[in-house]
């Protein structure tokens, strides 16, 4: 009784969203934001905060209802709702989207051979991790690519990332100052999740996702940054000042070395309307001589020092990598099963360390087939990424700026996936492809890069 009433309460609020959701994007339509846009950005900010660890519902025998998969559904909605179809461009390349297809049938196959359920409870079901790790964040690529159609709604995005980097950056002061009180979600405080409790893990739980969310919202600050003036570019400046601290209360040294490279962008390849070769060497120096003052800490194994002379973890690391290499050479081909290599030639019964290496991990769960074809989408972004560079008409200013930071953007998330598993954290899948249906949107259409002008 009791859950045939929550289903139907669930079903009512359901459908009380969605007539709301229709009333509002009928009464958007004629202004400056369409609500296609306002919802993807509403669910982007779910997929971080509004999970199932800070609410869901329980469906017996299915799957759990959290308010992120709601705003999943609604955002598939909207996009149905929309009778402006003519804004849609669907006649341009779409080999991404035919080597995706690949992709996901080769996991289906996968999961079909090895099985769908997980063999050790205590690790993800193989479904589970398809949907979220790769159906869902291609579900993204294909609504930035042909829902994110002007200028305006590709900046709502950025606002977005940068919107969430700032309350990260906050969420990570907060928490090693122990204001416990203003710490939001409370579940990021919870001492029966003990991984990385003792860092800033915001409320990916996580120390390194945590980082590179920052990274991300620090990388669409500086995007937003060009086209601001005044006020706005001094609050703005004064907001990304946030990012410093932020990334350092991670102690985690993949999230310095993704804002390391983003800093890197910054000094060599962003462009500006003045000379920076002054600037350069003042800057280089006044880091050297920071590292150098400072190298007895950084270097130290103290996680509140930096910890970058840490070397446990880049032991077990390397052990991963040498069980991967074991597993790759006896099942080269298809692999041993998506979501598999934790259990691997392992008794069901003992828990193994997840792979820490994106690619590695792949070709371990899906073989040398899997592998191929996710390196083939990812050259195929890049190529589009070097058309555009290439494009005598980019040659400006304000198109090559904007090209070099999804450039930046799109490649810490690849690096910081050299030493994290992103398969547990929907965020970092789907803004990795958000940023490549992006980069796909504006090889197809390179006049969008002038922004209101086109």
């Amino acid at each position: 009784m009791e859950t045939s009433l929550g289903l139907a309460l669930l079903g009512l609020v359901g459908l009380t969203g969605l007539l709301i959701a229709r009333f509002c994007w009928t009464r958007s339509r004629g202004r400056t934001q369409d609500f296609p846009p306002f919802f993807f950005g509403l669910w982007l900010v779910s997929t971080v905060v509004w999970n199932t660890y800070f609410a869901s519902f329980h469906i017996p025998g299915l799957f759990d209802v959290s308010i992120e998969r709601i705003l999943f559904f609604g955002m598939i909605c909207s996009c149905f709702m929309r009778r402006d179809r003519n804004r849609i461009e669907l006649r341009t390349g779409h080999s991404i989207e035919i080597w995706i297809l690949i992709f996901l049938l080769i996991c289906i196959l996968s999961m079909s051979l090895n099985g769908f359920d997980a063999i050790n409870p205590v690790y993800p079901k193989p479904w589970f991790l398809f949907f979220a790790s790769y159906v869902v964040p291609f579900v993204a690529f294909l609504y930035a690519k042909y829902y994110l159609h002007d200028e305006r709604s590709i900046r709502f995005v950025m606002k977005t990332f940068f919107a969430l980097g700032v309350y990260l950056c906050l969420t990570a002061f907060f928490e090693r100052a122990r204001l416990n009180f203003l710490v939001f979600p409370a579940y990021i405080l919870n001492p029966n999740i003990p991984l990385h409790l003792d860092r800033a893990r915001g409320p990916f739980l996580n120390a390194a996702f945590n980082g590179l969310g920052m990274t991300i919202g620090f990388a669409a600050g500086i995007y937003l940054l060009s086209r601001s003036r005044g006020g706005s570019r001094l609050f703005m400046l004064l907001l990304l000042g946030l990012f410093f601290p932020g990334i350092f209360l991670t102690y985690t040294r993949s999230s310095y070395l993704g804002f390391l490279l983003v800093l890197a962008m910054l000094l060599f390849a962003y462009r500006t309307r003045v000379s920076k070769w002054k600037l350069t060497p003042i800057i280089l120096s006044l880091a050297a001589i920071f590292m150098v003052a400072n190298s007895g800490k950084l270097f130290s194994s103290e996680r509140s020092a930096g910890g970058i002379g840490q070397l446990k973890e880049v032991e077990i690391r390397f052990q991963l990598i040498n069980r991967s290499i074991h597993l790759f050479e006896t099942h080269p081909f298809l692999g041993v099963g998506l979501a598999h290599f934790s259990v691997a030639e392992s008794s069901p019964d003992v828990s193994q360390d997840p792979q820490h290496n994106h690619l590695i991990g792949l070709g371990v769960e899906l073989g040398i087939l899997g592998l191929s074809c996710y390196l083939v989408i990812l050259i195929l972004i890049f190529k589009r990424l070097y058309a555009l560079a290439e494009d005598p008409r980019n040659d400006t200013v304000e198109r090559a700026n904007q090209i070099i930071l999804l450039c930046t953007a799109f490649s810490i998330n690849l690096l910081t996936n050299v030493f994290i598993e992103p398969s547990y954290c929907m965020f970092i899948n789907v803004n990795t492809f958000v940023f490549a249906g992006i980069i796909d949107r504006f090889y197809s259409q390179p006049d969008l890069l002038d922004g209101p002008s086109a």
